[in-house]
């Protein structure tokens, strides 16, 4: 009798942040030494992040992601839960 194994690739943690305010906001991401920015709309959730991560918020602050976070903007401050 023949065993099979079969596995499941798992699914791609990414980090998602949402702006709270009503004005739009831009984040400087930089992935795999590439750095651009991601301008996420007033009340609108954006994932991005899939395998770690630096970003540079609106205030100036700068975080390091893994991946799986959830951000929140709201006025000058962003509250990241992992």
């Amino acid at each position: 009798m023949a065993m099979v194994i079969v596995g499941l690739a798992a699914p791609a943690h990414t980090a998602s942040i949402t702006n709270q305010d009503s004005d739009p906001r831009t984040l400087v991401v930089t992935e795999n030494g590439v750095k651009s920015e991601l301008v996420i709309g007033a009340g609108e959730t954006v994932s991005f992040c899939a395998s770690g991560c630096f970003i540079t918020l609106p205030n100036g602050d700068r975080a390091a992601l893994a991946g799986g976070e959830s951000i929140e903007l709201v006025g000058s401050d962003a509250i990241i839960n992992p």
